[in-house]
C-alpha cells in the first residue's frame, strides 16, 4: 500500500474513532471491509492504539456502563458481548466490577418490575416468565431469584 493510501485510511479510522468508542475488532472489520491488507491493517490499528484513539479498556468500561444502564443488560450478556468483540478476560472483568453490584441489582428489580408478565396472576407462571426475561437480560439465576424475593416481600408487606 502506498503511504499516501495509508494515510488516507488512518485518518478516516482516526475520524471515526473519534466521533464514538470502538475497539480493535469494529476497526478490523471496517478495514477488511475497505479491502486493505492484513499486514497494513494491523500496522493501523497498532497507530491507533499508540495515539489512543483505540483503547480496550476504555472501551470495555463505557461499553458495561452503557449497556448495563440504557439497556438494562445484566454482567452475563455484557461479557458474552465483549468477549464477541475479542475483549481480554482481564479487561471485561474490571469493566464488570466498576458496574456495582447494588446498581446491577437495582436494574434488575427494575426491569423485573416493569415486565409485563409481573401483572401474571398465577405465581409460578409469573415466576417462571420472570426468571426467563432476567436470564435473557443477562443476569444470573441467584441475582433473579433474590429480586424476585425482595419484590415478593415488600408487596406483602
Amino acid at each position: 500500500m502506498q503511504q499516501e493510501e495509508y494515510k488516507k485510511h488512518l485518518a478516516r479510522m482516526q475520524a471515526l474513532c473519534s466521533r464514538s468508542e470502538k475497539c480493535r475488532a469494529d476497526i478490523r472489520l471496517k478495514l477488511e471491509q475497505a479491502g486493505i491488507p492484513p499486514a497494513e491493517t494491523a500496522e493501523i490499528l497498532d497507530e491507533l492504539e499508540k495515539d489512543r484513539f483505540l483503547d480496550q479498556e476504555r472501551y470495555a468500561t463505557a461499553y458495561a456502563r452503557d449497556k448495563s444502564s440504557l439497556q438494562g443488560w445484566g454482567p452475563r450478556k455484557i461479557y458474552n458481548m465483549l468477549r464477541i468483540k475479542e475483549i481480554p478476560e482481564e479487561v471485561i472483568e474490571k469493566a464488570l466490577s466498576g458496574l456495582g453490584e447494588e446498581r446491577v441489582r437495582q436494574k434488575l428489580t427494575e426491569a423485573l418490575q416493569k415486565h409485563r408478565s409481573f401483572r401474571e396472576k398465577d405465581s409460578r407462571k409469573r415466576h417462571a416468565a420472570l426468571v426467563r426475561f432476567g436470564l435473557g437480560r443477562g443476569y444470573s439465576y441467584s441475582q433473579i431469584v433474590e429480586c424476585l424475593a425482595k419484590i415478593n416481600k415488600t408487596a406483602n408487606q
